[in-house]
């Protein structure tokens, strides 16, 4: 337990000194990432953003719910672990630390308090960490964990440093945010790791999503001229240069634009404007000679258990836009508030090619799979000609 106390506590002030690495210009929520050190990632061996095999995740209860009433339903979730967040501050900074659930705050719980919205609920028993004075801390800006839990842009109910079991009130959503942002550590050799609230055998049940994600292109590129330094909004496009699939040479780039539809929608689903598409669980590309069927390259990029070693900027590739938070949505009418996920299958810890000059020319069929938390499987291939001098 006192493990459990003090890592929250450690994840929770790290967080809070690290500041805020995705905070849109012209928004008002404290939707973001704090500035996740490497040290807090995952390994740089094996695949990127995975637990090892046979993790076993520590809980001091057998508790299921959702942090938000009624807690034995499942909610929406509008953002997802590992999005994008903003600014690239250190080469891991800018990955969504958590997911965002959430709240209608046109339809308040009955009771709430001015400026509150929806009651926040412990989905794990433990101690709880509360910051002092914090109710005197903009709402957007207030905090708390329990356990192995930390709640977001929630204003808290209980005091610091006591025992709140699973299910109990905590305190409330701020009106406004349209959303609990919810984060989970565990312990992973020895280190405090921010993991994926949504894993199997996880707290949030019941969890439903039927529908695969969405593989929607596949574009090759020359390597850049230059590194990209994007604006905060990632739309700044880099130096790269785009390739017919018909004529590849030298060192390619590929970039896949991938989302993960979901089959739930809540309260969402009447609210078209604010739906969004989640990060994938995993992505995987394989590269295949169509003269000789020889497997020429098979890797998986990545598989969202923790945040990865892999760099921001490396993780997504040009061509990626951010969700918009739901305030600037409902503000703005005509804003498109559905972003746009693009990776880079042949990249895991840094930038990587496929350097056509190693094999011969000829044709080759490069297919990407992708998989969400379900395991439900998207595929896409696309047939393409070496064509070196």
């Amino acid at each position: 337990m006192r493990e459990a106390v003090a890592g929250s506590r450690g994840l929770l002030a790290r967080a809070a000194a690290w500041g805020v690495a995705g905070l849109l210009a012209l928004t008002v929520v404290l939707s973001a990432t704090p500035s996740v050190r490497a040290q807090r990632a995952g390994s740089r061996h094996g695949i990127p953003g995975a637990l090892p095999r046979g993790f076993v995740y520590q809980y001091t209860d057998s508790y299921h719910g959702w942090p938000i009433a009624p807690v034995h339903e499942q909610h929406p979730v509008r953002s997802s672990f590992l999005d994008p967040r903003g600014l690239d501050e250190n080469g891991l900074a800018g990955y969504h630390f958590g997911i965002d659930i959430s709240v209608n705050d046109r339809d308040p719980d009955p009771g709430a308090p001015s400026l509150l919205s929806h009651r926040v609920y412990a989905v794990g028993s433990g101690m709880t960490d509360v910051r002092e004075r914090v109710d005197s801390a903009p709402c957007a800006d207030r905090r708390l964990a329990v356990g192995h839990f930390a709640y977001w842009h929630v204003s808290p109910t209980v005091p610091d440093n006591v025992w709140v079991h699973a299910g109990d009130p905590i305190g409330w959503t701020c009106l406004g945010q349209w959303h609990v942002h919810l984060s989970e550590w565990q312990m992973l050799d020895g280190r405090h790791v921010w993991v994926n609230p949504l894993h199997a055998h996880g707290k949030l049940l019941p969890y439903l999503d039927t529908k695969p994600p969405v593989i929607g292109a596949l574009r090759f590129f020359t390597p850049p001229l230059m590194p990209w330094h994007p604006r905060i909004d990632l739309m700044q496009p880099d130096s790269a240069q785009r390739l017919a699939a018909s004529d590849l040479y030298g060192r390619i780039e590929l970039r896949a634009e991938i989302e993960d539809i979901q089959s739930f929608g809540g309260w969402l689903k009447w609210h078209h404007r604010l739906e969004t598409r989640l990060h994938p669980y995993r992505v995987a590309v394989s590269i295949r000679s169509l003269a000789t069927h020889a497997l020429v390259l098979n890797r998986i990029a990545f598989q969202s258990d923790q945040i990865p070693q892999t760099p921001y900027l490396v993780h997504y590739a040009p061509g990626t836009v951010e969700n918009v938070p739901v305030p600037e949505c409902v503000a703005q009418a005509a804003t498109v508030c559905t972003g746009d996920l693009w990776f880079r299958p042949f990249s895991r810890f840094k930038q990587e090619f496929w350097d056509t000059r190693e094999v011969p020319n000829g044709r080759y069929e490069v297919i990407v799979r992708a998989w969400d938390l379900k395991r439900n499987l998207a595929e896409r291939g696309v047939r393409v000609v070496v064509r070196n001098s």
